[in-house]
């Protein structure tokens, strides 16, 4: 649960919103804010803190409300990029035709347009398929190289 508040600072600006006139472009840059709080404590003391710092006149809350969090959120944070390490730690990345493939087998599979040599050459591949292996396998190499990176052979051991 996270609480959310919507704030508009200055006194021509509360006037404003008080008489249901729009702010332009640049008061909503500048005057109207909106800040999230893990806390209600969080909340409360940062209320009291503008409350104290400008005075009750020059701002006004317009919308405050509570927001479960998102838990898909959460678990897309924490799932593997694997793009990231495979461009960090698959040797000559820049130079691999099974990088370019997979480029061309993602777009097509996403449904954006590729050229007609590359859908002539795919035409009758299962993209899917082909595109897994060809990740599975770049994927694998990158490892390998992290691995060896990370714990070279010692022949002393």
């Amino acid at each position: 649960m996270k609480y959310v508040a919507e704030i508009i600072f200055g006194k021509d600006q509360v006037e404003k919103f008080y008489n249901n006139e729009p702010l332009n472009d640049f008061e909503k840059a500048i005057n109207f804010k909106k800040y999230s709080f893990k806390t209600r404590t969080q909340r409360k003391a940062f209320y009291k803190g503008i409350g104290e710092a400008m005075g009750w006149l020059d701002f006004k809350i317009i919308k405050e409300f509570k927001e479960k969090t998102n838990k898909k959120k959460e678990e897309d944070e924490d799932k593997f990029d694997y793009w990231a390490f495979i461009y960090k730690y698959y040797p000559k990345y820049h130079q691999c035709n099974s990088v370019l493939l997979s480029d061309i087998l993602t777009r097509k599979l996403d449904g954006e347009e590729i050229c007609e040599d590359d859908e002539e050459y795919i035409k009758d591949w299962d993209i899917r398929n082909e595109l897994f292996e060809v990740d599975k396998e770049l994927l694998c190499k990158a490892f390998e190289n992290y691995f060896n990176i990370m714990h070279p052979l010692n022949h002393n051991l």
